[in-house]
């Protein structure tokens, strides 16, 4: 993950967790609580990669690299919140080598 300098490191993230309440009527709905929020650097799949994705979970998803060390670990059952967009998490892959970024593969949730 060489290419990646930290200036590129521009977009405000939101790592979120979701569960289900019911509120005063008894009704069931769905809290997001805020776990913490990053710099990241997001990145869109090349055209190439677009169309080998089609058909797989992989298909429409983006990538956020962020910084190796966080405040909280990241875990799977997170959400990422970005430009108002909840994001599900699919796979998350550090940087254990160097320690410097993580990349966390996300699809949009779509309501």
């Amino acid at each position: 993950m060489g290419l990646i300098q930290t200036s590129n490191l521009n977009q405000r993230i939101e790592f979120i967790k979701e569960k289900i309440e019911k509120d005063g009527d008894g009704q069931p709905v769905i809290i997001s609580k805020t776990i913490f929020f990053c710099w990241a650097s997001v990145q869109t799949q090349r055209l190439s990669d677009a169309k080998a994705a089609i058909g797989t979970v992989l298909e429409g998803t983006l990538t956020f690299i962020i910084r190796y060390q966080q405040k909280q670990e990241l875990k799977n059952d997170m959400k990422v919140k970005w430009l108002g967009k909840i994001f599900e998490i699919i796979t998350i892959t550090k940087g254990e080598f160097a320690k410097d970024f993580t990349t966390v593969i996300a699809k949009e949730v779509q309501k």
